[in-house]
């Protein structure tokens, strides 16, 4: 079997549409998508992009929305170490790559990381321009004026933004990009960061990057703060975190318990608790 699943030549094209997305940040760039032992729309952009970077000396991690146990993520692990045999962990900073779905990880990411979003649907104007070769037209003249309209009628009438998830930013002043569906809470974290943020749409056939240190800002307006998910007054019921992004779940009672969406984050605190 090949290192890595895919053969030399595809991962070559891909290391090529990496390194002009990686050019320019937040531009959309296409690459001849491959068929994977996994169903499209279930994680394969992201899956082609940790195995055209990934080498033996990287440490792997996956996670999905948070969780390093989840069907997915435990699939997709699994299936990047039968062909390549690296070694994987739950510690986000003891991975080079961290592999994920709809979430940014809670501990701060370092320098050296790559952190690889699969992502569903890679324009952000397709919200509200469904011609692709229009949009494609509006991203040359960086004409957001569409996305701009749309948070206008929604601030206008409910008075903030009804974007919950995929909310757009602007990369480097330049393009308006879709974040892949990670909460608005995860938003200010794609700004400066020192990772490698690269972003893979196997469906869609799309792949395009955020360089570190990068400025990404979401839209808004000068006059509206950009709000996240608000936590106040709650704790994670098992570390007692107030400073991360918790899931809520619910008693055969109705009685709403919180916890740490991110599991590696929870884990770190509990540790550090019993370190005390």
């Amino acid at each position: 079997m090949r290192y890595a699943f895919l053969d030399e030549e595809a991962k070559k094209e891909i290391r090529r549409s990496i390194l002009k997305a990686i050019a320019i940040p937040g531009y959309i760039v296409g690459f001849a998508s491959r068929e994977l032992p996994v169903a499209r729309g279930w994680g394969t952009g992201g899956l082609q992009v940790t195995l055209a970077i990934i080498n033996e000396e990287d440490t792997l991690k996956v996670i999905d929305q948070g969780c390093d146990g989840s069907v997915n993520a435990v699939n997709i692990r699994n299936f990047i170490k039968s062909v390549t045999k690296v070694n994987t962990t739950t510690k986000t900073l003891d991975a080079s790559i961290i592999q994920t779905r709809h979430r940014v990880p809670e501990i701060d990411l370092q320098e050296g990381q790559t952190l690889v979003y699969q992502v569903p649907m890679p324009d952000i104007l397709e919200t509200v321009e469904p011609n692709i070769s229009k949009a494609k037209l509006l991203h040359a003249n960086a004409d957001y004026s569409k996305l701009w309209v749309l948070l206008y009628e929604d601030t206008s009438m409910y008075g903030d933004s009804r974007i919950s998830n995929r909310y757009p930013v602007m990369v480097n002043d330049r393009y308006a990009m879709d974040p892949s569906p990670i909460p608005k809470y995860d938003t200010p974290k794609l700004n400066d960061c020192k990772a490698l943020q690269l972003f893979g749409a196997g469906r869609e056939k799309k792949i395009y990057a955020i360089p570190p240190y990068t400025k990404v800002e979401p839209l808004k307006f000068e006059d509206r703060e950009f709000k996240v998910e608000n936590f106040d007054g709650k704790a994670c019921a098992r570390c007692g975190s107030v400073h991360s992004f918790l899931d809520e779940v619910y008693d055969d009672e109705g009685k709403a318990t919180y916890y740490c969406n991110d599991t590696d984050y929870c884990d770190t605190q509990k540790e550090k608790q019993g370190n005390n």
